[in-house]
């Protein structure tokens, strides 16, 4: 099973396939270079319950989660891409479905120069 902290989890999940991503226990979004969506997990949608809306080819802090635009998210990912470091970790509170939600966050690099964003959340009864 592969684990969310694996040191190269963005190089396992590139390795599966769409369907195997959308069954992982934690979200999953690809952005290119130009921060624009190419593919938000099944999991993500129904985990962060921002559901059934458009998603491919939007702007990920401009259309989708303009929230997350602030030094302590988007900042975090372009300080560590000027470092040539793209291998974060960092807890993050709010979600679409529970705005005070803490979650576990993974930013990598994808092979295609763009970013993997992982979110973790913990089970709702805990």
């Amino acid at each position: 099973m592969l684990q969310f902290d694996a040191s190269d989890l963005a190089k396992q999940v590139e390795a599966l396939g769409e369907a195997e991503i959308d069954a992982l226990p934690f979200g999953a979004i690809s952005l290119d270079d130009k921060r624009a969506v190419t593919f938000f997990s099944k999991a993500e949608r129904e985990l962060s319950g921002y559901g059934a809306r458009p998603t491919v080819g939007k702007i990920f802090f401009t259309d989708i989660a303009p929230c997350m635009a602030n030094e302590g998210f988007r900042g975090r990912i372009e300080a560590a891409r000027a470092r040539r470091a793209l291998d974060i970790a960092f807890s993050w509170i709010g979600d679409f479905a529970d705005r005070g939600r803490e979650m576990r966050v993974r930013i990598q690099s994808a092979s295609d120069g763009g970013v993997w964003i992982f979110m973790q959340r913990p089970a709702r009864d805990q």
